[in-house]
Order: structure tokens, then C-alpha cells, then sequence
């Protein structure tokens, strides 16, 4: 199995040297020139000799070398049932000979062959053998991707508030999450580890009534529609990074792991307006107000999750109030909702 490799490999790197150096190489493994001894001291002292061979195999007690040009390309190393091939500075091939077969695995994918009797077969699949053990493996958390959920207030006793402006219609009030940022930090296994990045936080919170915001004075109150009023909403949108610690059980393949992550978040405000629509005799119309409206420009909470593979369960809950402190009613927002990681 391992000379089969060696050699398959070997073709394969020497397929783009120049033609009049794989005619040396052809004629030297068809055993048609077996060089002397002279003619092979004569071959390693200089690259620039017409004989000299552009692919070297060196083998020695920790295993076979292959060499093209003075860089090492391939390397092969037997350890009991198991070969295992390096390509160059990346990667690492596992070939396992077994009695009734031989796998051939790269990360947590597995190529199977199944000799029985006279037929062949070939399996494709995860590997996610426990026992294997690797090293420095890296770890990588759960935090990029796409989330939708739903928001609504809690006021100061922690119970959703019925405030005119905070008496929300549940069901059309929406968050969206596009965390399209991601850096994991493992500490020394891909089970547990820090993860942080970036994420855009867009939120709609409709008004159960027929209400809009607006800024009296120096506070913010809720200001009663007249008229046909279809919906009624208030939009923020907030560039957030989070601080996670996750842990990743039980299987060696992430893809099938359960996980538990929780930190804090915070988030920096982008912008935020109302958007009134409501129908009159002239038809359909909407009005869109842009303001600040005396929202917090910057919020901070917990935030948590659990999931399996790349599905997860989000929740969120800022400890800072929606409002700035005394310009509005003490309210903090939350979201809950299902998470698709990339």
C-alpha cells in the first residue's frame, strides 16, 4: 500500500517537469539505465548535471520522503495499521489497512473500499472515529450566519411591559441577524474556546396600537394615530460584537456536536426610524421619520445559545434600556428566536 502511494504520487508531481526530465524518470523506473555507483555520485553532486534526477525518494526508520527540486512534497509515515501521508506543508492524508479493507481519510471525510470475495465496493462518509488522536486541533466556534427571531420590552419587574409605546404586536415584531464576521480562539482542543466578530442587529418592533413615537420636550411619548392606520413600527439597526465562551459535545466530527455558547454583546447604533402606513381617500400612503428618537447609541446585554451542527436556539437580552436614562420609559429589549450558522 505505501510503495502503491509513493508511486502514484510521485507521477503525479513529476507530470509537470520539463519532457526531457521525465524521460530520465521513465527510463530509471522502467529499470532501463541502472546507474553505477559513480554515475550515482556523479547525479547528486550538482542539479545542473544533464543526469541529474528532478524527484528523490529518501526512506529511512521514521518513513519515506519524496522530493522534487531540493522541497520536500510528500511525506509518508507508518505507524502500526495506519499510513499517513503529508502533502506538502498542508493537509494530512490517514490510509488505514484493515483485514477486509482499507479507508483513506482527509479531516472527517472517509473513502472506504470493502473487498468481499470476488466484489469491490466503495463507501463515502463522515469519519468520526473517538480514538483518534489529533494533533493540535482547531477549534471553531459559532457565531457567523443568519438569525430570525422575535422582539419585545421587559420593563424594571423584568415583565413584558403594556406601556402605550411598549405594548407590542408580538408576531410582526422581527429581529434579523447577519453575522457575517467570525474569529475562534480554541484553548488547545476544537471542544471549548472564545469567539467574537462582527454582526449587523436589524430590529421592527410594531406597535399593537395605533401609536407612533416622537420627541416631546426631551422625552420620548407615544403619539395616537387618527385615520386608518394599516401598521404602525419603530426600526433600529446596530453593528454588535459579542464575547462568547462555547463548549462543543460530544463527537469528534463538529458537524455533529451539540454546543452551548453565552457572553456578553454589545452594539453601536446605526440608525433608527418609525414607519406610519395607513390608507386614506387618495389610497395607500406611508410616512417614514428619521431620528434618533433618544435610543441609546450604545447597548449591551447577554446573550446565549444552544444548537446542534449548524442549527442553534438564540436569546438575547440587554441589561442597557432602550431609551437614554430619563428621556424615555425604562424599558430593555430581548429577542428570541433560530439561528443557521455558515
Amino acid at each position: 500500500m505505501k510503495k502503491l502511494s509513493i508511486l502514484l504520487l510521485t507521477v503525479f508531481f513529476t507530470l509537470s517537469m520539463s519532457a526531457q526530465e521525465l524521460d530520465s524518470l521513465k527510463s530509471i523506473m522502467d529499470n532501463k539505465h541502472e546507474p553505477s555507483r559513480t554515475e550515482e555520485r556523479s547525479q547528486t553532486k550538482s542539479p545542473d548535471s544533464d543526469t541529474w534526477l528532478p524527484v528523490i525518494v529518501e526512506e529511512d526508520d521514521d518513513g519515506v520522503n519524496v522530493r522534487v527540486m531540493e522541497k520536500e512534497v510528500v511525506k509518508v509515515i507508518e505507524d502500526g495499521d495506519s499510513t499517513y501521508v503529508k502533502i506538502g506543508d498542508k493537509g494530512m492524508i490517514q490510509i488505514l489497512d484493515h483485514p477486509d479493507s482499507t479507508s483513506i481519510r482527509v479531516g472527517d471525510k472517509e473513502i472506504r473500499i470493502v473487498e468481499n470475495n470476488s466484489n469491490t465496493r466503495i463507501k463515502f462518509g463522515d469519519y468520526h472515529d473517538r480514538e483518534v488522536r489529533i494533533k493540535n486541533p482547531k477549534f471553531r466556534g459559532h457565531w457567523a450566519g443568519f438569525e430570525w427571531g422575535i422582539n419585545n420590552f421587559l420593563d424594571t419587574d423584568n415583565e413584558l411591559s403594556h406601556e402605550d409605546m411598549a405594548d407590542l404586536n408580538t408576531g410582526r415584531s422581527w429581529v434579523i441577524n447577519l453575522n457575517f464576521a467570525q474569529y475562534s480562539l480554541g484553548f488547545g482542543t476544537s471542544h471549548i474556546g472564545l469567539v467574537t466578530g462582527l454582526g449587523l442587529e436589524m430590529n421592527n418592533y410594531f406597535f399593537d396600537e395605533d401609536i407612533t413615537i416622537i420627541e416631546f420636550g426631551d422625552y420620548v411619548i407615544a403619539d395616537p394615530l387618527s385615520g386608518n392606520v394599516m401598521k404602525s413600527k419603530l426600526t433600529t439597526t446596530y453593528l454588535r460584537i459579542p464575547v462568547l465562551l462555547e463548549v462543543q459535545f460530544p463527537n469528534t466530527v463538529r458537524s455533529k456536536r451539540v454546543f452551548l455558547s453565552g457572553g456578553i454583546v454589545a452594539g453601536l447604533k446605526l440608525g433608527s426610524h418609525t414607519k406610519v402606513v395607513y390608507d386614506d381617500d387618495g389610497g395607500k400612503n406611508k410616512d417614514k421619520n428619521r431620528d434618533d428618537f433618544n435610543i441609546n447609541p450604545f447597548k449591551y446585554g447577554l446573550t446565549a445559545r444552544i444548537g446542534f451542527g449548524n442549527i442553534s436556539f438564540f436569546g438575547d437580552y440587554y441589561i442597557s434600556t432602550m431609551f437614554v436614562k430619563d428621556k424615555g420609559p425604562e424599558l430593555h429589549p430581548f429577542s428570541l428566536g433560530l439561528a443557521m450558522n455558515f
